[in-house]
């Protein structure tokens, strides 16, 4: 099935209410801004330490970013 506005649309109004925050998170995820070079180069940093067993602790935003961005 191809996948058009209206389908969506519909999708959405077949919805129950109690999942249209998730809904509405996901669609906003999907709206955002392409991933810039940086972050998506943390983003396979992070996920290559997953898959090695490592983990980060941060304390706080800042503290993430820092660690995961390499940032101050």
């Amino acid at each position: 099935m191809a996948a058009d506005r209206d389908t969506l649309h519909h999708l959405v109004n077949r919805l129950p209410d109690a999942e249209i925050p998730a809904a509405q998170r996901f669609l906003e995820f999907l709206a955002q801004e392409p991933v810039g070079p940086v972050f998506g180069e943390s983003i396979r940093r992070g996920v290559a330490q997953a898959d090695a067993g490592e983990s980060i602790v941060c304390q706080n935003y800042d503290d993430m970013v820092e660690k995961l961005l390499g940032k101050e």
